[in-house]
């Protein structure tokens, strides 16, 4: 089982990736999960926009909607992206995302020094070559899921 933490790592990569490409692409997507609830009272969410090429993009990044959901908290609540979310009863939308000024910082700071380097694979459990640098990060990491163009 991958962390959520790494979930997210790759997840912020791949924001990275569309908002460099093409800013409002990310900002005008919308991501509805609909809250499943078990008869044992638990409860998770799933996707409902599940067509849409970024909601497949973060299944195949995450593997599943719970995951999804879970790494977006996460950069959210550390600040490493920005969005409007919005509830009703059975529903969370999460809307206007974009990559925070934190979150450019965190991967831009992996071809500054040893110290971002470090703080990268700290908060994202994912491990760093000396040489690398962020086109190089974004291929490993997401390989197929990002264009050539893209990077």
């Amino acid at each position: 089982m991958e962390p959520i933490k790494k979930i997210a790592g790759k997840i912020l990569l791949y924001f990275y990736s569309i908002q460099r490409d093409d800013y409002s692409y990310l900002h005008d997507f919308i991501l509805s999960f609909q809250m499943r609830h078990f008869s044992n009272g638990e409860k998770s969410p799933v996707i409902n926009n599940k067509e849409h090429k970024i909601s497949k993009d973060l299944i195949k990044i995450s593997g599943n909607d719970n995951n999804i959901y879970n790494a977006l908290i996460y950069l959210y609540e550390k600040g490493f992206i920005n969005m409007s979310r919005s509830s009703d009863n059975v529903s969370d939308h999460f809307l206007n995302i974009s990559v925070s000024q934190g979150g450019i910082d965190i991967v831009e700071g992996i071809e500054r020094g040893e110290k971002e380097k470090r703080e990268f694979h700290v908060t994202f459990n994912i491990k760093l070559a000396d040489d690398i640098n962020i086109e190089s990060l974004i291929k490993t990491e997401l390989g197929s899921l990002i264009k050539a163009s893209l990077i």
